[in-house]
C-alpha cells in the first residue's frame, strides 16, 4: 500500500526536485501530491487525506510554521515536517517547539536521508497514536471508575478526581472551598492516620489496605486506601500519586448489624440457660426457707435472717425474669401510631430527670406529620432507655451547659429518629460492648436496658446507630 505524500512548496522546481528523490526511494511507495498556496495549505491538511505533510518555509504569504501551530492546535497529530532553505538553528528550535515531526535542509536532502526523515516520522506519528489510545482507555478507566480516584502531587494537594469521587466527597465543598483546593489532610477524620500514611510512602512508596475514617462533609466514611506514585508519570520524581478510595461504610454497617443480632441470639441462649440454672438452687432455698419458718418459729432473730433470705431470694427472681424480658423478642402489638407523640411520650417521661439537672432540651419535629405501625409503649420505653442513658451520662460531667436534642425527620422513605448528648461520651470498647446483656458503667444499672432497647428496635425492623467521642457526647440515630 503507498504512502500519500502531500509537499506544500510554492516552488514548482523545488516539488519536482523532491519528487524525483522520492521516487527513487526503493523501501516505499510515494503517491506524491501537490499544494502550492499558503491560503490552502491548512484546509488540505484539514480534509486528512494524506499520511505525511512537507511544509516550505517560506511560502509567499506566510511561513511554514505558522501552518504546523495551527494544525497542532487543533490536536492533528499528523507528520508535518518542515523544509528549510538553508541551516538556521532558531528556525529549526521554534519549528520542533510547534510541532513539527522533524525539519529538513533542502540544500541537503538526498534519498537516503529524506527517507530516514520520512520514517522516523512516521514511526513517531504510530507512537503517538498507541500513546493517545493508552491514555484514552486509562482516562475512561479513571473516568467511569465506580470508586473514588484522587491524583495528588507531592505536596498532598488534590490535582484531578473522578466522578465517583465528587459524588461521595461533593458536600465538602463550601464558598471557601472546591474540590480541587482540598489537601489530601482535609479527607481525613484523624490526623495521625495521615501523618502514618506520609510515613509509610516515605519508606516503601505504596499503600495497600490501609483503613481509615474519612469526612464527606456530613458524615464520617470508613474507607480502604490504596496509594502508589503514577506509572509513568513525568512528575513521577517529584511524587506525584494515584489513590484508590473504597468505601467500606455500608459493608461495615451491615457488619455491625449481623454482630448484633448475633449477641441478640446469644443473649437468649444465655439467659435462658442462666435461668434455668439458677432458679433450680433458687426453688430449693424456697422450699428450705419454708422450712425453717417452721422450725424457728418464734425466734425473732431467725425470723430477721429468713427475712433478709426471703427478699434476696425474691430480687433473684425479679432479676431473671428481667434478663430473661430483655433477651427475648417482646411481642408487638403493632397500631397505627404517630411517631412524634410517641417521642414525646418518651420526653415526657424523662422530663423530671431533665430539669433536675437543668438540661437544655432542644426539639427539631417534622412539620410533617409521621405515622406508621408500631408498637407505641414498647417503643417509647426504647426511646427512654437511650435518654436515661445520656441523661446519665451529663449527670456524670462538669460542663457548664449540659443539652440534649431530639430530632425526628423523614429520610426517603425511613423514618429517623436522632437523640444526641454533651454528656461523658463513650470509648470503643463501651460502644463495642453497649447491646451485651449486663454490662453497664451506670453505677446502679443491670446492664439490661440498651439490650432491650436493641430487641425492640430490631423487632420493628429497624436499626441503631452510635457516633461518641470521650468528653464530646454521644448521637443516636434509631431508623424505622
Amino acid at each position: 500500500m503507498s504512502v500519500k505524500v502531500l509537499i506544500i512548496e510554492d516552488d514548482e522546481d523545488d516539488f519536482v526536485i523532491l519528487k524525483h528523490f522520492l521516487s527513487k526511494i526503493r523501501t516505499e511507495d510515494y503517491d506524491v501530491y501537490w499544494c502550492n498556496d499558503f491560503d490552502e495549505a491548512e484546509g488540505e491538511i484539514l480534509k486528512d487525506q494524506h499520511d505525511i505533510y512537507l511544509i516550505d518555509h517560506f511560502l509567499g504569504k506566510g511561513e511554514g510554521i505558522e501552518i504546523i501551530e495551527k494544525i497542532r492546535q487543533r490536536n492533528i497529530l499528523k507528520p508535518l515536517i518542515l523544509l528549510t532553505g538553508a541551516g538556521n538553528f532558531n528556525v529549526d528550535e521554534k519549528a520542533m517547539e510547534k510541532g513539527a515531526s522533524d525539519f529538513i535542509v533542502k540544500k541537503e536532502i538526498r534519498s537516503d536521508t529524506l527517507e530516514r526523515s520520512l520514517r522516523y516520522a512516521v514511526e513517531r506519528y504510530n507512537q503517538q497514536l498507541y500513546i493517545r489510545g493508552q491514555e484514552k482507555k486509562y482516562r475512561s478507566l479513571f473516568e467511569l471508575s465506580m470508586e473514588p480516584i484522587l491524583i495528588l502531587n507531592k505536596s498532598y494537594e488534590v490535582l484531578e478526581f473522578n466522578a465517583a469521587f465528587h459524588e461521595i466527597f461533593k458536600h465538602q465543598e463550601s464558598e471557601k472551598h472546591h474540590l480541587t483546593e482540598l489537601t489530601f489532610k482535609e479527607l481525613f477524620k484523624y490526623n495521625f492516620d495521615f501523618e502514618a500514611i506520609k510515613q509509610k510512602l516515605e519508606k516503601d512508596g505504596y499503600i495497600q489496605g490501609f483503613k481509615t475514617t474519612m469526612l464527606d462533609g456530613k458524615k464520617d466514611l470508613i474507607v480502604i486506601l490504596s496509594i502508589a506514585h503514577l506509572p509513568g508519570d513525568t512528575e513521577l520524581s517529584q511524587g506525584s500519586f494515584h489513590v484508590a478510595i473504597s468505601d467500606v461504610s455500608k459493608l461495615m454497617e451491615k457488619e455491625n448489624e449481623l454482630q448484633k443480632l448475633e449477641k441478640l441470639s446469644m443473649s437468649g441462649r444465655m439467659a435462658r440457660m442462666i435461668a434455668h440454672e439458677v432458679r433450680n438452687p433458687l426453688t430449693n432455698i424456697n422450699l428450705a426457707l419454708g422450712e425453717l419458718s417452721e422450725i424457728n418459729d418464734g425466734n425473732e432473730e431467725a425470723q430477721t435472717f429468713e427475712s433478709m433470705i426471703s427478699r434476696n431470694a425474691k430480687r433473684i427472681s425479679t432479676l431473671i425474669d428481667d434478663l430473661l424480658k430483655s433477651a427475648r423478642p417482646p411481642d408487638l402489638e403493632l397500631v397505627h401510631s404517630n411517631l412524634q407523640e410517641i417521642v414525646n411520650s418518651a420526653i415526657e417521661f424523662c422530663q423530671d430527670r431533665i430539669e433536675l439537672l437543668d438540661i437544655h432540651l432542644t426539639k427539631d419535629f417534622s412539620e410533617e406529620i409521621i405515622e406508621g405501625e408500631w408498637d407505641p409503649e414498647k417503643l417509647k420505653i426504647a426511646l427512654v432507655n437511650i435518654m436515661i442513658n445520656a441523661i446519665e451520662a451529663m449527670s456524670e460531667t462538669t460542663k457548664p451547659s449540659l443539652e440534649i436534642s431530639v430530632r425526628i425527620e423523614n429520610e426517603n422513605k425511613t423514618k429517623v429518629i436522632f437523640i444526641k448528648d454533651n454528656g461523658k461520651g463513650m470509648d470503643e470498647d463501651t460502644q463495642n460492648s453497649l447491646y451485651d446483656p449486663l454490662f453497664t458503667n451506670r453505677k446502679n444499672g443491670m446492664g439490661l436496658g440498651m439490650t432491650a432497647t436493641l430487641n425492640i428496635i430490631s423487632m420493628h425492623k429497624g436499626k441503631i446507630q452510635v457516633q461518641s467521642e470521650v468528653g464530646q457526647g454521644t448521637a443516636f440515630k434509631i431508623l424505622l
